[in-house]
């Protein structure tokens, strides 16, 4: 029951599927300037959570952050594929070749650069898209010499949030960190009954380590398709890991 004098006020951000053509010209007309681009996958996570576990957290977190910096931030659709080939062995799974998610994110830049915005931020739910994102960087870069671009993995940025909250010995996919942050940003992808990751067993200590990566596919880490216990996520958990990356990630765009 609401007290007297309060109301319900509605979240005021920037997202291109719910606006028109003109709307979005009058808003670049006011100062609307740069473009949050969420990259997800479609990709098995265990028993823990659904195939789209990794657009729901990048879609819930460019929305977050577009909220937070309205109205000068524009937020697009979530790029739902992405590259997942090492999951393929789980029934479901969608992959795109490197060439091809590189194409797709380069020319949703180019379509926007052509209506006139120059600054693109990639705010990324996958692992497995690092080294391409990367590369899209110095590929935009080349291409484009009078754009800003950047681009961060969320649960990175707040990598520390991350590890003082980890209670399992191995963790990194569907696990009590991702599996949190989806409470918090997309419960809908989060499975009721969340298990530990039946994870098989790696002697090499370099490879443990993450010096050395050997070419497996995800079947021959994990039986079940998770590293972790998500039985031991939280929504607290993933408020604190999430709500600490878009302080920071917003700080830094401020001055972007």
């Amino acid at each position: 029951m609401q007290s007297e004098g309060s109301c319900n006020l509605e979240p005021q951000y920037l997202t291109l599927d719910r606006l028109s053509w003109p709307e979005l010209r009058d808003h670049m007309a006011e100062g609307t300037d740069l473009v949050l681009i969420p990259v997800g996958s479609t990709e098995q996570h265990g028993p823990n959570g659904s195939f789209a576990v990794d657009t729901g957290r990048a879609d819930g977190f460019v929305t977050r952050l577009a909220e937070r910096m309205y109205p000068r931030a524009l937020a697009v659709p979530a790029l739902p594929y992405s590259l997942s080939p090492h999951h393929m062995n789980f029934p479901g799974t969608v992959t795109l070749t490197p060439g091809t998610f590189l194409a797709v994110l380069e020319e949703v830049v180019d379509s926007l650069y052509r209506h006139g915005f120059r600054k693109f931020f990639f705010a990324n739910g996958h692992g497995g898209n690092r080294p391409a994102l990367a590369l899209l960087m110095g590929q935009l870069r080349e291409d484009y010499p009078d754009i800003k671009a950047s681009w961060a993995s969320f649960t990175s940025v707040a990598s520390d949030v991350v590890m003082q909250g980890i209670e399992s010995d191995t963790h990194g996919h569907a696990c009590e960190g991702e599996m949190s942050q989806a409470m918090y940003l997309a419960p809908w992808t989060v499975k009721e009954d969340r298990v530990p990751g039946d994870v098989l067993e790696e002697d090499n200590e370099f490879v443990l380590r993450g010096a050395i990566s050997p070419a497996l596919k995800f079947d021959e880490i994990t039986a079940n398709g998770a590293l972790g216990d998500a039985s031991k996520a939280s929504w607290e958990f993933g408020r604190d890991i999430i709500e600490t990356a878009l302080d920071r990630v917003e700080e830094y765009l401020d001055t972007f």
